[in-house]
């Protein structure tokens, strides 16, 4: 491995690499990352598509990209990516993926037409009094010390970061800013999350500092994000024949450690219930995504709260990492990660309204009429005076291609799932679709 600067080697195709056809692949879950790996592999690596294994426990792929109608319980739409133009190795790959929509085009040619036409920015960040404007009118609202406090934090060693919370660097000057609703709202973070994810996330994003008051950084699909590029993705692996392996959940995978390597042995899956084994060789390779956003979810309905499930530990991806990390230390700490969901969760819904007299309502917010096809909210406008922290979006409508005309899809989110709503006086985790589609109605004005 190597690090190239630059896009001298983007655009040129490798060479195939000796003995590749004797190699195989099992990538452990099938989001973004894992069918990026996998894509690289076809198209790069050349690798045979049939040698390429993505083992799957749900029955979907996408991960936290998910997008779907469910039998009895609605469209769901459990996260996103928000994506701006450094995204360099996404935007690398969806030039090879083609469009499910126009022939001869790819997924990046129809995502760079569609915002350039149509370019994002918000037009209401935030609200107040039940759908006042909070007139936060880009500014960050922060002293200079407050400036300087974030400063210091981009500058401190990641060492000198370990085991603190973002409360140990920052004070009020920051914490009661405009700067941190735009942020924590965004970047879904809570005052006392880690502090070196936090100037992880600075150093990331550091270019989406002066967009963060209106968004005009980011780029959408014109689609959810399952129809928009998962599925393309899947479409595209699929014609080079990957083998994708839904309902396998896998439980651990199985290391010999030396000092001098760490070699993968064996992949211990549950299929329907029964246990199953994938031997490996030195010829095959392993890629595994673990901790995703969306791990160890549940969906509720509009008569019944999504379950918090508070044993994280031993289920899902968590408990598969743990039983690798226990194999070397090497391999990670996952109970820093899982080990408290109380301060690590949150909760999404999606509403679907048909109703007209509530339309209104949204174009008093957003300034904008939904049933456009083109920019509504413009990314997410947060409650500032919710006690849940509620934060709410509206994307390009129709979301997903069988929408009927004349049906707009919310996405809402709130922050703190364990605190009592301002209409229903329950906290979010415990109420069921309607309530919150209530709790919503009544933050815009209803």
């Amino acid at each position: 491995m190597y690090y190239a600067s630059g896009n001298y080697e983007a655009f040129a195709r490798p060479k195939k690499p000796e003995g590749v056809d004797q190699k195989s692949a099992y990538i452990v879950g099938s989001g973004l990352a894992a069918l990026t790996a996998a894509c690289y592999l076809v198209r790069d690596g050349q690798m045979k598509g049939e040698h390429v294994h993505i083992l799957e426990k749900e029955q979907l792929a996408g991960g936290a990209c998910d997008g779907w109608k469910f039998e009895n319980v609605g469209y769901v739409m459990r996260g996103g990516r928000e994506m701006d133009n450094h995204f360099e190795v996404m935007w690398d790959l969806f030039r090879s993926i083609p469009s499910m929509e126009t022939e001869g085009v790819s997924v990046l040619d129809e995502y760079y037409w569609l915002n350039k036409e149509d370019p994002n920015y918000s037009l209401c960040r935030a609200t107040v009094n039940r759908g006042e404007d909070a007139h936060t009118d880009g500014k960050f609202d922060i002293s200079d010390k407050g400036a300087m406090e974030i400063m210091k934090l981009f500058f401190t060693p990641n060492e000198d970061l370990q085991n603190k919370r973002i409360t140990d660097v920052f004070d009020d000057e920051v914490l009661n800013s405009n700067f941190w609703l735009y942020w924590r709202t965004m970047f879904a973070f809570e005052n006392w999350h880690s502090a070196l994810e936090m100037k992880l996330y600075i150093q990331r994003f550091i270019h989406h500092i002066g967009g963060l008051p209106d968004f005009k950084a980011l780029r959408f699909t014109k689609y959810n994000q399952y129809e928009s590029m998962i599925l393309p993705m899947v479409k595209y692996l699929e014609s080079y024949g990957v083998q994708f392996h839904f309902g396998v959940k896998v439980t651990n995978v199985e290391f010999d450690c030396n000092e001098q390597r760490k070699l993968a042995t064996r992949i211990d899956t549950l299929r329907d219930g029964k246990e199953e084994h994938i031997d490996l060789t030195e010829n095959d390779l392993v890629f595994i995504t673990n901790g995703g956003c969306v791990e160890n979810s549940s969906i509720g309905d509009q008569n019944t709260p999504a379950k918090f499930n508070t044993e994280i530990r031993e289920s899902g991806g968590w408990d598969m990492w743990r039983k690798i990390a226990a194999q070397d230390s090497s391999f990670g700490h996952p109970d820093k990660f899982c080990s408290d969901p109380e301060q690590t969760n949150w909760m999404s819904a999606t509403v679907e309204t048909l109703d007209d007299r509530i339309i209104p309502y949204i174009k008093n917010i957003c300034k904008r009429d939904p049933f456009t096809g083109k920019v509504v909210t413009g990314g997410i406008v947060s409650v500032k005076d919710s006690s849940w922290l509620l934060s709410w979006t509206i994307n390009r409508q129709p979301q997903f291609k069988a929408q009927p005309k004349g049906h707009c899809l919310v996405w809402v989110y709130g922050l703190f799932s364990d605190k009592p709503g301002d209409y229903v006086k329950k906290p979010m985790r415990e109420c069921t679709g309607k309530e919150i589609c209530m709790e919503w109605l009544y933050h815009i004005g209803v």
